[in-house]
């Protein structure tokens, strides 16, 4: 099907060109035959480590980098990558592809940085126009994702009136030190978009010890769920970081 250009756009005279960082080699070789007759994008460097993809962009600029959110278990991957990235090269624009479509992961994404999101099992041609839509200088999110992220929004809203005034700063910044390494390691790899059963794998810890961790890990902060442990991402993540 024919992929439509974005809205009140100039054509640009030159190809954009397009790296991608994924550990799987297959991407890289679906992008070479997704780009191969598109004139508008060209396809200059596929990377599988972090690292190769950091020394190649301090001699070469890319107008777009298609990122996997997750990578191999010794890769630093999630928040912590897109962080690094954007600190390092804040002109590149950052399309993430990934299996983990969870909206607070991806609203955490955006306000990183990012300039678009796309799931791994949608369809060629539309990851394709959410590349040049990228390209472009526009935003992309899927419609479905679009909606998501609208639901998880008014959630968050509705949540914010039942629960008790914290002082975000002073209090978990004092309660985060009663967690244990271990449960520290949990919650950075939760709040940077990894599941139980990945986390489980990166530490070979089981499921259940895992899952036991971050509860531990909530009760001790005084928190009650997913939705409001992401109300404090910002907080955790510097201390937890720092710590």
């Amino acid at each position: 099907m024919p992929i439509p250009f974005a809205k009140n756009i100039m054509k640009k005279s030159e190809p954009f060109t397009i790296a991608v960082l994924d550990d799987h080699p297959f991407v890289g070789k679906a992008m070479q035959y997704w780009l191969g007759d598109d004139p508008r994008m060209t396809l200059t460097g596929i990377f599988n480590q972090r690292q190769d993809l950091m020394k190649w962009l301090d001699e070469n600029s890319a107008d777009l980098l298609v990122l996997d959110y997750l990578l191999a278990l010794d890769e630093l991957d999630g928040l912590q990558m897109i962080k690094q990235i954007r600190g390092r090269f804040p002109k590149l624009k950052i399309l993430v592809v990934s299996s983990v479509e969870k909206p607070a992961i991806v609203n955490m994404m955006l306000q990183a940085g990012v300039r678009g999101f796309i799931g791994k099992s949608k369809d060629p041609s539309e990851f394709i126009a959410a590349m040049y839509k990228v390209c472009c200088g526009e935003r992309f999110l899927s419609d479905d994702m679009q909606l998501t992220l609208q639901k998880f929004a008014e959630a968050d809203r509705e949540m914010h009136d039942y629960l008790e005034p914290r002082e975000q700063a002073t209090d978990i910044s004092l309660l985060v030190h009663n967690l244990t390494p271990r449960e520290m390691e949990v919650l950075r790899c939760y709040l940077d978009g990894m599941s139980i059963f990945q986390i489980s794998a990166k530490y070979a810890r089981s499921r259940k010890t895992i899952s036991s961790q971050k509860q531990t890990a909530l009760r001790k902060l005084g928190l009650r769920s997913d939705m409001e442990l992401f109300k404090y991402k910002d907080y955790l993540q510097d201390i937890i970081t720092q710590d």
